[in-house]
């Protein structure tokens, strides 16, 4: 009888919906996105368990109410419900303040904090839709007096997130003026909650007056001080550069406001107070001047357990201020110079440089395994590209740093890598077309001959050859130990390869036959010209020899991957794939 009552009030409460929702729909508003459904459609096909429609003024709005977990933020929240790509996106979020009237900064929840989602927002009687007036490129005349700086959009970002960890601006603000501004700035840019990594974004640096009022003249600085900061300066660019290519986001203008849990905020300004945003979720503060005072540092970092504070002074440079900064970013491990890495694989490598870094990892788990970074200057080499890529492969990203001005390099074309053949007779042939030396194949050889002709004895070798005015056989049949025995005291120098398969090995055989210098222990090969504590070592099993040409070959059994190929090509060496197809 409970279940029977129950299921009627289900069914009286689904017509009430009914009869509240369905009404007519203006066609153009159906029509504007074809993702996006009519209101009253949504509203009801979406009123559901955990799901609550409610009335605020003359909206109906379904909700949810959401329990907030640690590492959440309201950006990630909307983006995971699809609400980012909503069009009345500042309705939502202005919705979302009006229905949770504890959450004063969007910035800023808490594990455990109930939240209620506007999901779909519903006006009680909709109206024509009005037609969005085109966005209209800024004139240059307007831009005069707006600074600008270009963003590079990453991989999680969204314009709105960006926006909010560089500037203070309200809602209100931000919705109406600013993204506004943003439209005009960038007229290639359709759809704003759009952006894709690597995409360039002209922001505004924000005041509250957009940076239009007239310029202040501060007061001059001391010499001393204008050098201290000068210094300071370029001190920050270079931390600033490195973290960036280490894939971490460096934030160092505009103000930051950091909330307490006490109620109010600390306002950071950040060119004397840059943050690293990391992708493991911590995030450090940079204390350039040493300026923050010791009891300002803790409430920080007592309230945020993901905030860590380095205090740099004066006498540091870029060394020892990336060794403070570096403990504090919460890496997995950290090595640092005179601490090299070994690592195996068919081409094992050692890695050495100033710093090896291994990350945490990022949310897409494409983070590199490790970053290896060097400090360079004009005088010392740089790791050639062609390592750079192949270590990227291995999971290794290469920072020489600072970059060159010619960073760039054009791809190389592939290189041809010289084969061995089908066989090892094919190998031998090649091996004695490398080193110039004059053969005949098949040939028959008379070995005895009787006084009264009725005995001879006539032997077909694979590879007959003259070395050093003295006949050589090469066999590959396998030669019958009497006869090889008989050949030598005809003078003949016999090399009896019959069931060598080792390519290396028929290789080293042929080579020493022929009176050919050759190295057949694993190489070392470093990837600059520079100390081996700041290097690459790369180990390839192989044998170096010169060919008639002067080239050095590497023959080598394994299939050298490319990159490897163009740089031992740079080294002047010609490959030769020592397997048999």
């Amino acid at each position: 009888m409970k279940f029977y009552t129950q299921t009627i009030k289900n069914i009286s409460f689904l017509l009430i919906s009914l009869l509240v929702f369905i009404s007519p729909i203006n066609k153009s508003l159906a029509q504007e996105k074809g993702e996006e459904e009519t209101y009253s459609i949504s509203l009801v096909q979406t009123a559901e368990v955990g799901k609550e429609i409610i009335e605020v003024e003359d909206k109906k709005i379904l909700t949810e109410t959401y329990k907030v977990e640690k590492g959440d933020w309201i950006w990630q929240i909307f983006r995971e419900k699809g609400l980012l790509q909503k069009q009345n996106l500042a309705e939502l979020l202005s919705m979302l303040k009006t229905l949770n009237k504890d959450l004063a900064d969007l910035d800023v929840i808490h594990p455990n904090q109930e939240i209620v989602i506007p999901l779909v927002i519903s006006p009680v009687g909709a109206g024509p839709a009005v037609a969005k007036k085109a966005t209209e490129p800024i004139s240059p005349e307007t831009l005069k007096d707006i600074k600008l700086e270009n963003y590079t959009i990453r991989r999680g970002d969204t314009l709105v997130k960006v926006i909010r960890s560089r500037y203070e601006i309200s809602d209100e603000k931000l919705y109406r003026e600013y993204l506004e501004l943003v439209r005009g700035l960038n007229p290639s840019i359709e759809d704003l909650d759009n952006v894709s990594p690597g995409q360039i974004v002209k922001l505004p640096i924000w005041t509250p007056q957009v940076v239009r009022a007239p310029v202040v003249h501060k007061a001059s600085l001391k010499p001393e001080h204008v050098a201290q900061k000068a210094r300071r300066t370029a001190l920050a660019y270079q931390l600033g550069q490195i973290l960036t290519h280490m894939g971490e986001e460096w934030v160092h203008t505009g103000h930051h406001f950091i909330p307490l849990k006490s109620g109010g905020h600390i306002d950071l300004k950040g060119d004397s107070f840059p943050i690293v945003n990391l992708f493991n979720g911590y995030k450090v503060i940079v204390d350039l001047y040493n300026a923050m005072p010791e009891k300002m540092g803790t409430v920080i970092e007592s309230s945020w357990e993901n905030y860590a504070i380095v205090h740099l002074n004066e006498n540091d440079n870029l060394r020892t201020a990336f060794d403070k900064v570096l403990p504090a970013c919460h890496y997995s491990k950290i090595y640092k110079l005179g601490e090299p890495l070994d690592l195996r694989g068919d081409i094992p490598f050692r890695i050495a440089g100033d710093w090896i870094i291994q990350p945490t990892g990022s949310p897409g788990g494409e983070k590199e395994k490790m970053i290896m970074i060097t400090l360079v200057d004009d005088h010392t080499p740089r790791t050639p590209r062609a390592i750079q890529d192949f270590l990227r492969t291995q999971g290794i990203k290469v920072i020489d740093y600072p970059p060159a001005d010619d960073a760039f390099e054009p791809a190389a074309a592939k290189l041809e890598v010289l084969k061995a053949g089908n066989d090892i007779s094919s190998l031998i042939e090649t091996i004695l077309n490398l080193t110039g030396q004059p053969f005949s194949r098949g040939v028959e050889i008379p070995i005895y001959k009787s006084g009264k002709s009725n005995f001879n004895l006539v032997m077909k070798a694979d590879f007959l050859l003259k070395v050093n005015e003295k006949d050589c056989i090469i066999d590959l049949k396998g030669l019958e130990p009497d006869i090889a025995t008989l050949l030598e005291e005809h003078q003949f120098k016999v090399l009896l390869l019959a069931g060598d398969k080792d390519p290396s090995s028929i290789v080293s055989k042929t080579l020493d036959l022929l009176g050919v210098q050759f190295d057949s222990k694993p190489h070392d090969f470093m990837a600059a010209e520079r100390d081996q504590q700041k290097n690459i070592t790369l180990t390839i099993p192989g044998i170096v020899f010169q060919a008639n040409s002067g080239k050095n070959i590497f023959a080598t059994p394994l299939e050298i991957p490319d990159d490897i190929a163009l740089f031992l090509s740079q080294r002047g060496y010609d490959i030769l794939n020592l397997t048999l197809s």
